[in-house]
Order: C-alpha cells, then sequence, then structure tokens
C-alpha cells in the first residue's frame, strides 16, 4: 500500500515534471525546434531573394537573346556587339575603356 501511494504521490508526478521538461526544451533549445524554424525561414528568405534576382538577370537575358535572334535581328545591337567583340569603332566615335567608367562612375558616387 506504501508503495502504491508513494508511485502516486512523488514518482508519477515527477516522471511528468521530467517528461514535460524535456518536451519543452526540445521545442524550444533543440536542434528541431523553434529556434530552428526560425533559422530556416530566414535562409528561405534570402533564397527566394536570390531566385527572384536570378530570375530578372534570366529574363533580361532571354530578352537580349531575343534581340539577336536572325529572324528579328536588331542592327543597333548587331552593330553594339561587333564593336564590343572585335573592338572597333568608327571616326569620331569616344570610346571610353570600361575600367575608366567604372572609376569614374565610383568618383561619382563619392
Amino acid at each position: 500500500m506504501l508503495r502504491i501511494r508513494f508511485l502516486l504521490d512523488i514518482a508519477f508526478p515527477a516522471l511528468v515534471m521530467c517528461l514535460t521538461g524535456i518536451l519543452v526544451w526540445g521545442a524550444t533549445a533543440s536542434d528541431t525546434g523553434y529556434r530552428a524554424l526560425s533559422q530556416l525561414q530566414d535562409e528561405a528568405e534570402v533564397k527566394t531573394a536570390e531566385l527572384d534576382a536570378l530570375r530578372a538577370r534570366r529574363l533580361e537575358l532571354e530578352q537580349r537573346a531575343d534581340l539577336l535572334n536572325p529572324k528579328s535581328l536588331d542592327p543597333d545591337i548587331l552593330d553594339e556587339r561587333i564593336r564590343a567583340v572585335l573592338g572597333y569603332s568608327r571616326e569620331g566615335d569616344v570610346v571610353i575603356p570600361r575600367r575608366e567608367l567604372d572609376r569614374l562612375l565610383s568618383e561619382e558616387k563619392r
């Protein structure tokens, strides 16, 4: 009788409190708890932003590639690409090297 009374009055509530503590700790501080969920959500937001930027860049490149399509070739784009690849310019053209342009733009921002 004393053993049953001990189990009901002391051991069972202590066991329930320990299990409750383990579950609360697991839900908040463990590798699979709310803190980890928050970190995963932050990482997902960053990756979503990167994906949006990549999609925008891809769309931009697809539109530029469409301009180079032989069926609808834009003479200005063709001329620009030929000059960029071969390094040619017409008489009277002002040619600014890319490095110099980047340097000027960085100075202007300051």
